[in-house]
């Protein structure tokens, strides 16, 4: 499936989850990620604990269009992707654990069953969002 495809996919299952909530007011890096998906802006951008975090498109090994491959691979899932900054808020920045590369910053997530984790590289004008995927 093309990434074209997937990203149908999510926008599908994103309006879906919308359309059965209750509270349809979004939190605002729900609504940042949402607007992205959606195509109304070309990156995103939240303001984190201090500190500036962008995910760009990206291509195929980094960024959105990388992240997108986890999505529905026994992997992510579309809330997992819209909730995707509460893994930096709620998370813990681990130590040297899955880190391939000294220069990103992995941050891990437990929710549930799940193991989230989401890598930064750190860049001179703030973070951006290499990978994010469900660990096991």
């Amino acid at each position: 499936m093309s990434h074209t495809q997937k990203l149908e996919k999510l926008q599908k299952e994103i309006k879906l989850i919308y359309s059965r909530r209750k509270k349809k007011r979004l939190k605002p890096n729900q609504k940042m990620m949402l607007d992205f998906i959606n195509g109304a802006t070309n990156k995103a951008i939240f303001h984190i604990n201090s500190q500036k975090v962008t995910l760009f498109m990206g291509d195929e090994k980094k960024g959105f269009i990388h992240i997108l491959k986890h999505y529905k691979a026994n992997d992510l899932e579309a809330i997992d992707i819209l909730n995707i900054a509460e893994v930096i808020e709620r998370g813990m920045l681990l130590a040297n654990e899955g880190v391939t590369n000294n220069a990103m910053k992995v941050y891990r997530q437990l929710k549930g069953m799940k193991d989230l984790r989401l890598i930064l590289k750190q860049e001179k004008d703030g973070d951006w969002i290499v990978s994010f995927y469900k660990k096991g």
